[in-house]
């Protein structure tokens, strides 16, 4: 089973209409409302359903795009995956006004700006309208296709057009279902007091979920809460399965506390804070007051940035949403979707997602517990293979080789810290980790031999003992090994693909300092290497096999760990705990 996660967001300036679902795409996000809501199939007989459709499209950046023709694909047809019976009497609009719009018998629904271009921002969306759709008998979920045309503003390349496909799921109801508002008395308690709930619903399975409960509430009309310390979502979720997949109605409802806990990703106090949780500064070290570790937890959560090299251009941090992790991520690519990996903050579980260009999806088999220590992932044809820390401290590996589940775990060298950097030639496994050996901390390279033996590559060598997490590519033939240094020094090691264990060539990068791990992958005819400064902005440099580009800052955001990297389609994407990032 598969959970289709989507980034939630709420159209500029309107309230979120009941039942409204938001898609994140790369460029653009994506809320879906209907009215009636929940949808209704129509009757076995007699005249149709009729319903609305309504799609707010805002920026997920701060930087606008222009957009030029806008498609909705709505499937027309008696099945579980049409939604319309028919074209008939469909209407389209838009606001703002004046863009065309027109509705073709096949149910494709064009929207075309005035003169051609249009811009859409972050807080200038555009609401496009699909009524009077006559719904078919059948219940099911019914497929979207939305294709957005747009380009940068002021791009100067021959064709700065790109296009963006999203699809959205519109869910179908059988007649007997319903699902009511979802009301709260009171709507604003005191610190830690009571809520109570009701509601009407009839015809399929019903939950109740906020914060971390979820209760069934089938045959259920109300419920009290207790002890709410913070503003809180309460969700009524009602599902009725068919032979399409399960169709899913959310009905939600805020409640706020007049002096809650603080939940923020960054708290500045411009004058003092006053508190009974500080703990005073170490006496001549610190002025500063410290909070004690009972009072303040490190939740960092994911966010996602994305590189085009065409345009030399690096788009804003994007949240993803999985929550808090306690790991930093990996990530690797298989079979044209991107794979992320990662321990999260509240479970041992590690949380396996895959990414197909349009929104996350949290992937059921997870590879298993671990400890929160850094994970790995990598590419191995077909394949893909991931080693983490267990619980109890063992360092395993596992591979799936269809993308959907783990085979079992294998033992496998452990490192002294850090994570360890694999690498599929072609036809063997390698891997490179920090390790101590004979009174000294070296890097350790090893290759998996055909019985899944792991040998140690007596070859190399360390100038200068290694710190964090090292990075294993495949560049111009060679084997190379990246990694850091105490001082912040770059250092690579390389030997042909085929050649001998003892022609390790070693070299410092002299013009690069890292505050921590560099990450490099290979992306068309060129090496990107990501790294943070010691003030904690990232750079990006690219090779071309001859010589290194000067660094470039990625951004004004600072992190203390660098993101994860990888080659995915024609852009460079990375994922990272940490650094701000929009909300």
């Amino acid at each position: 089973m598969t959970t289709d996660i989507a980034t939630p967001a709420v159209a500029p300036d309107e309230a979120s209409p009941a039942g409204a679902s938001t898609t994140a795409g790369v460029e653009l996000l994506y809320t879906l409302s209907t009215a009636p809501f929940p949808l209704l199939v129509s009757p076995a007989t007699g005249a149709y359903r009729l319903a609305d459709l309504t799609l707010v499209l805002t920026r997920r950046a701060s930087r606008a795009i222009e957009c030029g023709g806008i498609t909705i694909s709505v499937p027309v047809g008696p099945g579980a995956t049409a939604l319309a019976a028919q074209t008939t009497g469909m209407t389209a609009s838009t606001n703002p006004t004046g863009w065309g719009a027109a509705v073709a018998p096949s149910g494709v629904v064009s929207f075309t700006p005035p003169g051609g271009v249009a811009e859409i921002g972050k807080e200038r969306g555009l609401a496009l309208s699909v009524a009077k759709v006559p719904v078919n008998r059948a219940e099911g979920r019914a497929p979207l296709t939305v294709t957005v045309r747009w380009r940068v503003p002021g791009d100067p390349s021959e064709n700065p057009w790109s296009t963006e496909t999203v699809e959205l799921r519109v869910p179908k109801f059988p007649s007997t279902f319903s699902l009511g508002e979802l009301r709260a008395d009171p709507l604003r308690i005191a610190y830690g007091g009571s809520v109570a709930l009701s509601w009407q619903a009839a015809g399929g399975n019903f939950r109740l979920r906020y914060k971390k409960a979820d209760i069934s509430v089938t045959d259920r009309d109300g419920y009290t809460a207790h002890n709410i310390t913070q503003d809180t979502l309460f969700q009524l979720h009602g599902t009725s399965s068919s032979g399409s997949g399960e169709a899913e109605a959310v009905r939600s409802v805020l409640v706020t506390v007049a002096v809650p806990d603080l939940v923020t990703p960054t708290l500045t106090a411009t004058r003092s804070v006053l508190t009974d949780r500080l703990a005073s500064g170490i006496p001549r070290i610190s002025f500063v007051p410290l909070f004690t570790a009972s009072a303040a937890e490190h939740r960092p959560e994911l966010s996602m940035r994305s590189f085009d090299p065409r345009l030399r251009r690096w788009s804003e941090p994007v949240r993803l949403p999985f929550g808090p992790a306690a790991s930093p991520p990996a990530i690797a690519v298989r079979d044209g979707k991107l794979h992320l990996l990662f321990r999260p903050y509240d479970s041992e579980q590690l949380t396996w997602a895959e990414y197909g260009g349009r929104a996350w999806r949290t992937l059921a088999n997870s590879p298993g517990p671990a400890a929160a220590a850094p994970v790995t992932l990598a590419a191995a044809g077909t394949s893909l293979i991931c080693a983490y820390q267990t619980p109890s401290g063992e360092q395993v590996t596992r591979t799936s080789t269809n993308g959907t589940s783990w085979g079992a775990p294998s033992a496998m060298p452990a490192p002294l810290s850090g994570a360890v950097a694999l690498y599929w030639d072609g036809s063997a496994l390698y891997a490179a980790m920090r390790e101590f050996l004979v009174g000294f901390t070296l890097m350790g390279l090893y290759r998996r031999d055909a019985q899944n033996q792991w040998q140690r590559d007596t070859g190399s060598s360390t100038p200068q003992p290694p710190v964090h997490s090292p990075e294993l590519v495949l560049w111009k033939g060679n084997l190379t090994c990246f990694y850091r240094s105490y001082l912040g020094q770059v250092w690579a090691q390389w030997r042909p693909k085929d050649g001998p264990e003892a022609s390790w060539n070693t070299q410092r990068l002299d013009d690069v300092r890292a505050s921590n791990n560099v990450r490099l992958v290979v992306g068309g005819p060129a090496l990107y290497m990501l790294f943070p400064d010691s003030e904690g902005t990232l750079h990006l440099r690219s090779s071309d096999g001859s010589k290194w580009s000067t660094a470039a800052p990625v951004d004004e955001y600072r992190t203390l760990e660098t993101p994860a990297l990888a080659w995915y389609g024609d852009r460079l994407i990375a994922i990272g705990r940490g650094g701000a990032c929009p909300p």
